[in-house]
């Protein structure tokens, strides 16, 4: 189905930087814009199941993810900044344009009832985030966006009764990775659009099945340079979390998949670094 934004994106697009502590205008209080999957909710599993059990999730207390961390930091030279966090657990890059939001609306991937979001709306997720950033009374001085591992990650469940893991995901990925191209296009380049003076930062993602199956890091590697050159095409920063979890041999230590959760998220220190990796960035 073809996106009502699609039409942007054949637009050349004149960017304007300006730091953090600078805004793109004087009104409105000044904002950061977090837009994503689980991973800008701040999700890790046992905790959902937790509260789950006792009948009463909240989502404010998914208070450690990057996004948490990420505005404690900011709030050091600006202590009156807003945080709208959009984040969606479960979100591919397909439902961010189309919407609605699954996890809101039926519970899912995690549940057959709905679950609490961070902030609520209606829709898509990128429609919402456009809205606020029309919104005169946030002055949107940073956007974080992590989206993309979902699509990857419905061809690793789709896989995973093969008797050839590896060999099944390299088969679906290149549909997959051609539909992730064209969708982060749509949304990267309507964010820029809504938001031309405004820093953009686009995370990539590391591999949680690294260690139970090395040969599907070709896998993220390439989601990986898809979305560098989505970002690179905006002049959005990319921040890479690859190197941190992967290749530093801490991702059990970063992450939660060798816990008995067998939970693909980060952990505490995970999520910390995550946004540690996103403050440099703005540098």
């Amino acid at each position: 189905m073809q996106s009502k934004f699609s039409s942007l994106i054949g637009l050349v697009l004149t960017i304007a930087w300006v730091g953090w502590g600078h805004a793109a205008s004087t009104n409105g209080v000044p904002t950061y814009l977090a837009l994503g999957d689980s991973l800008a909710y701040g999700m890790q599993i046992g905790h959902l199941r937790q509260e789950m059990k006792s009948g009463t999730v909240d989502a404010a207390s998914f208070d450690n993810g990057y996004v948490n961390w990420l505005a404690a930091i900011l709030r050091h030279s600006t202590p009156n900044l807003h945080v709208v966090d959009l984040g969606c657990p479960g979100e591919t890059t397909s439902s961010f344009i189309d919407g609605p939001c699954a996890f809101a609306t039926n519970g899912k991937p995690f549940g057959h009832k709905p679950l609490p979001m961070h902030v609520k709306y209606k829709g898509a997720q990128l429609l919402a985030g456009l809205k606020y950033i029309e919104n005169q009374n946030d002055n949107i001085r940073l956007i974080t966006v992590d989206i993309g591992i979902n699509d990857l990650r419905a061809d690793e469940l789709a896989c995973g009764s093969a008797s050839d893991f590896e060999k099944c995901l390299k088969g679906k990925w290149p549909v997959t990775a051609k539909n992730v191209a064209k969708n982060l296009s749509i949304i990267l380049h309507n964010l820029r659009y809504a938001a031309p003076h405004t820093r953009i930062l686009v995370t990539t993602y590391y591999n949680w099945l690294g260690l139970q199956h090395p040969r599907s890091d070709a896998q993220v590697r390439e989601l990986n340079a898809i979305i560098t050159r989505s970002a690179r095409s905006i002049g959005a920063t990319t921040i890479h979390t690859f190197p941190a979890f992967n290749e530093s041999g801490n991702l059990c230590k970063l992450s939660l998949i060798c816990g008995p959760t067998k939970d693909l998220h980060p952990t505490n220190a995970g999520y910390r670094l995550i946004a540690q990796l996103f403050y440099r960035g703005m540098e």
